[in-house]
């Protein structure tokens, strides 16, 4: 059992000090995007697996593709595959790359959807949220299933 924090879009702000708590204590911390220079210490993290975001000065490359407990993940920000008109490419792309789960940005609204197997989560932003609460993604990747919530920052 591996425990992830997913966040994106802090646009360089200062991350909660829930979110760098959890993000310690979590095996996987996956950053995507736009923010890069609000990660201070959590750069140093040997469990970081970050992209860029389109506010981003390019350092960590589009995509990341990571295997946890038997589950195939997509890491991407989002912006290059239209998630603010429709999920169904990305869907599509993520299974196209064998993944049954994507971590994706840029929209800063928080939401969970199923698209043809795919599992699409979108942590929100913690610092601009926009139609949802400042929160983060929070999984448990055990035997091949993934396990997400979203989590509210202010509760």
């Amino acid at each position: 059992m591996r425990t992830i924090l997913a966040f994106s879009d802090s646009h360089s702000t200062r991350l909660p000090q829930k979110l760098v708590s959890v993000a310690n204590e979590s095996d996987y911390v996956f950053f995507l995007g736009d923010g890069v220079g609000a990660l201070g210490d959590l750069l140093f993290l040997k469990n970081l697996y970050a992209v860029d975001g389109n506010c981003d000065t390019p350092c960590f490359g589009n995509e990341k593709i990571i295997e946890i407990d038997g589950v195939r993940i997509l890491l991407t920000h989002g912006h290059k595959h239209s998630v603010k008109r429709d999920l169904l490419p990305l869907a599509l792309y993520a299974k196209e790359k064998d993944c049954r789960a994507v971590f994706y940005g840029h929209t800063h609204t928080a939401r969970i959807d199923e698209y043809q197997d795919v599992t699409l989560i979108c942590p929100g932003s913690p610092s601009f949220p926009q139609y949802s609460e400042a929160s983060y993604a929070y999984a448990v990747a055990h035997n091949g299933k993934l396990t997400v919530k979203i989590v509210n920052i202010n509760n």
